[in-house]
């Protein structure tokens, strides 16, 4: 008996040590022709996983000291590699947003905080409707934040090829001009916009993340952003 304990300590031990802490977010999302999914984002102090779930396969790896992104593909052991070198895109003069915030003092109290009801709006267009509550979570906020800038730059690079029907006031506020704007308002609990919802189905800022979740398959072939067949 002595044996199997100290044999089970030594395990337990070892897995500490391969372990990193981590922010854990989990969300339930619904999309137009699409099964309900999971969400799950990790996010340490130098990287952001975004994949849906313990037993998924591929994943997005967010590196937030060189601002790397990684699409790792283990069915085709490859890895799309995007790395921005472009800066963010200047404002737009013709684009103007607007927020609604709602004060619901009759709310249930969610992780100690009242929840807002938010509405962000384009040129009178209404994007998304939040549920959010502030002062939860800041440490994964921030590096969602990051992420959202690092894709604003990777799609301000693309923008000459999106066809003008599809440059909405919704889609230039979310996807370049305030990308991470849904975040400044504290913890979404809740999502909605045109064809896709979520909501957060778990949250901790206590997570042991295995190292291995956030490091990228050497073996894997790497292929750089815009390059030949690359996407």
């Amino acid at each position: 008996m002595q044996k199997i304990l100290i044999t089970a300590a030594l395990c337990l031990a070892s897995a500490a040590l391969h372990a990193r802490p981590a922010s854990l977010l989990v969300y339930r999302v619904w999309e137009q022709g699409v099964e309900p999914y999971v969400s799950r984002i990790l996010v340490t102090e130098d990287y952001l996983r975004l994949d849906e779930g313990a037993e998924s396969d591929g994943y997005t790896l967010f590196d937030r000291q060189q601002e790397i992104l990684y699409n790792v593909s283990p069915q085709d052991r490859s890895v799309l590699v995007m790395n921005p070198t472009g800066l963010a895109p200047d404002d737009n003069a013709g684009l103007i947003l607007q927020e609604e915030v709602v004060e619901d003092k009759q709310a249930p109290m969610v992780a100690g905080q009242r929840p807002r009801q938010v509405r962000l709006l384009a040129n009178g267009e209404v994007c998304t409707e939040l549920v959010v509550i502030g002062g939860v979570m800041d440490a994964a906020l921030e590096g969602l934040s990051e992420l959202k800038l690092v894709l604003a730059r990777i799609q301000g690079s693309t923008l000459d090829a999106l066809p003008l029907d599809a440059r909405t006031p919704c889609q230039l506020a979310s996807d370049l001009y305030a990308p991470d704007r849904s975040l400044q308002f504290g913890l979404p609990l809740q999502e909605r916009s045109p064809g896709r919802s979520q909501s957060l189905v778990d949250f901790t800022d206590d997570f042991d993340a295995d190292d291995a979740l956030f490091e990228v398959p050497d073996a894997f072939d790497r292929r750089p952003m815009f390059a030949p067949g690359a996407i």
